[in-house]
């Protein structure tokens, strides 16, 4: 059996690196690396002569190029079976699939404030794929395009997202940065929920949350908004690419050995003052993309931002246009897969999110 072109690459790169190898690993003495004569008095070839040196460079340069060859090779047959990431399309045409700020005009510092959570590694559960780098990858779009000052966001990711620090970061380091009445208030989650096991109360789980323990160590919705509420600020907008299907991103059973969960009860009335982008119905789960490289919703949250969800290119993006592009981008995205996801929103649809 003949071996496979990416062997023959292997096998040439092995026996140019043992033929250069045992050229430089000879030492002084042993009629190859810098002796004069050999152990019979005749004169021996020098290896260290420029034509020789030159020779070991054009061979270590084949080497790299080689090893470059084989690299591409490699990553071809590694992705060959992988499908190529759709476009994020508006319904107008399609942009960019790589997220990115460049060509976004940057927005005027605000008075506004963002907590940003993102927790892929969990002490007692299963990962939450990607959800740490989309929560570091928001904290860049709620600088440059939601106006806020980098030393007014609060990042939390994996182990420091514990439940102190989470409610450290809503009772005291938001209250201090808060003017009533003016201030408003963006906050992003990326990671794991769950419901109660009666299924009214929805819970945010922080890195160390316990199932056995939810009470203690999840974080509900409802208390959530209570410690927003208390700053009085202006407004809120809540971002939670979460869902509380009892599964992962993946689809794997967040704990295997639990019995169903069912979602009985919603936070379904907000004061006034907030809006809240869900990344999914009750149910259904909150995929990630590896071709992506984030969950479907913070992705097209951020692509959105970006100016692609201004539908009716008025410069203005409402919380009704995030929510048409996002259910249009997900649901088809989340389709493709065979699986659904329908992202939700809580608030008056007609109110703007960004403005240029």
């Amino acid at each position: 059996m003949n071996p496979s072109p990416r062997n023959r690459v292997s096998i040439s790169l092995c026996s140019l690196a043992l033929c250069v190898g045992c050229v430089l690993a000879q030492e002084p003495g042993s009629g190859l690396a810098g002796s004069t004569n050999d152990s019979s008095g005749r004169p021996s070839v020098e290896a260290e002569s420029e034509a020789e040196s030159e020779a070991i460079v054009r061979g270590n340069e084949r080497n790299r190029a080689l090893l470059n060859e084989g690299a591409a090779t490699t990553a071809d047959s590694e992705t060959a079976n992988v499908p190529r990431s759709t476009s994020a399309s508006s319904g107008r045409g399609h942009a960019s699939s790589a997220l990115s700020l460049r060509g976004v005009k940057p927005s005027p510092v605000r008075d506004a404030v963002a907590i940003v959570i993102g927790i892929q590694f969990y002490k007692y559960l299963p990962a939450a794929r990607f959800a740490s780098t989309d929560a570091r990858k928001f904290s860049e779009y709620a600088r440059h395009v939601l106006g806020v000052a980098p030393n007014r966001i609060r990042l939390l990711t994996d182990a420091g997202a514990d439940t102190t620090e989470i409610t450290r970061a809503f009772r005291q380091w938001l209250r201090r940065n808060v003017n009533r009445g003016t201030t408003d208030v963006y906050v992003f989650y990326s990671g794991h929920g769950l419901p109660s096991d009666d299924g009214k109360t929805l819970y945010l789980l922080p890195h160390n949350a316990d199932r056995d323990f939810i009470d203690k160590t999840g974080i509900s919705q409802q208390e959530l908004v209570t410690m927003i509420s208390a700053t009085q600020a202006k407004s809120a907008t809540l971002f939670f690419d979460s869902c509380y299907s009892g599964q992962t991103r993946t689809g794997d059973a967040l704990l295997p050995d639990a019995r169903p969960l069912s979602l009985r009860s919603s936070v379904s009335s907000y004061p006034p003052e907030f809006s809240v982008l869900s990344a999914s119905a009750a149910q259904q789960i909150s995929w990630s993309s590896s071709e992506l490289g984030h969950g479907l919703f913070s992705y097209y949250l951020m692509k959105g931002l970006e100016g692609v969800a201004d539908l009716d290119r008025n410069g203005e993006i409402t919380f009704g246009e995030m929510q048409r592009y996002l259910v249009e981008n997900v649901a088809r995205q989340a389709a493709l897969r065979n699986r659904e996801q329908e992202p939700q929103l809580i608030g008056d649809e007609n109110r703007t999110l960004v403005k240029r």
